[in-house]
């Protein structure tokens, strides 16, 4: 899982993923830095995109610095483009735009992964 945290490349180093009751989720985490992207989506069980925003099930977000930045329903915006979707793993892009309590943004772009279902 990678990918551009604003400027900065980021890398995870440890991925987790679940395929679980329509439910996928996907956390990386870079240990050296702290940084951790977590992304869900409900309903998806075919390759397709989830919009992340208004309304939407999906989220992101982005955990940098001790602050949370969340992409969701209510707040925020971006995609998940799942181009691999099987019950044993999946393949994809993201990007996003999350905003913090403080009201403040972060956005991550050209984000990859590809991983196996535990």
């Amino acid at each position: 899982m990678s990918a551009t945290i604003g400027s900065d490349n980021w890398t995870a180093t440890t991925v987790q993923a679940t395929n679980s009751n329509g439910v996928v989720a996907i956390a990386g985490i870079n240990t050296t830095t702290t940084t951790q992207i977590q992304l869900r989506t409900v309903g998806l069980s075919q390759p397709g995109t989830a919009q992340i925003g208004q309304g939407m099930p999906h989220t992101a977000l982005l955990f940098e610095s001790n602050t949370t930045y969340t992409a969701s329903a209510v707040i925020g915006s971006g995609t998940i483009t799942f181009t691999k979707l099987t019950s044993q793993e999946a393949e994809g892009t993201f990007s996003f735009t999350a905003v913090s309590d403080k009201q403040t943004s972060r956005t991550v772009t050209n984000g990859k992964f590809s991983v196996r279902f535990q």
